[in-house]
């Protein structure tokens, strides 16, 4: 994606991509590989490979900079999945996304998980409803990364 921004994009102009990278990370490191959210995050990204790559927002600084941008500027911001915060800020966005998620952690996992995973409905209904208790689970202060990046394409 970066380099069509950057064939497209008027020199000394700026772009910004920000993506979300699904693979559930703990503010304290309280998830593990056991935990449902990790399952889920952990399914979703195998039932993805050889489509696209769920791992590239981690990459969108060096895909910057093989685009040929200057000035990149980069950073991952946790988006948390409930209201775990002790930042007020962050805890209210926390509390305003945990309804989001418990709606994507379904809708993004039902075609995968059957279609490319050939887990029956009823096991992908089960492991949502167990990563949905643990993304609402503040204790476990879940968070998705986002990543933010900022480049200049060289010119005027």
């Amino acid at each position: 994606m970066a380099h069509i921004s950057q064939r497209y994009q008027t020199p000394g102009g700026w772009v910004q991509m920000v993506e979300c990278y699904l693979m559930c990370q703990s503010d304290n490191g309280s998830i593990t590989d056991s935990h449902p959210l990790r399952r889920w995050s952990n399914n979703y990204i195998r039932s993805l490979e050889g489509i696209k790559d769920p791992r590239a927002p981690q990459r969108l600084q060096s895909l910057f900079t093989a685009a040929g941008f200057v000035e990149i500027e980069h950073t991952m911001i946790p988006m948390p999945l409930c209201g775990w915060s002790n930042d007020p800020r962050t805890r209210r966005i926390g509390d305003a996304n945990r309804d989001n998620i418990q709606q994507a952690l379904s809708n993004l996992a039902i075609f995968p998980f059957t279609r490319r995973l050939g887990m029956a409905i009823e096991d992908v209904r089960a492991l949502v409803a167990s990563a949905c208790v643990d993304a609402a689970n503040p204790g476990l202060k879940a968070y998705f990364p986002i990543y933010v990046c900022i480049g200049k394409k060289p010119g005027p």
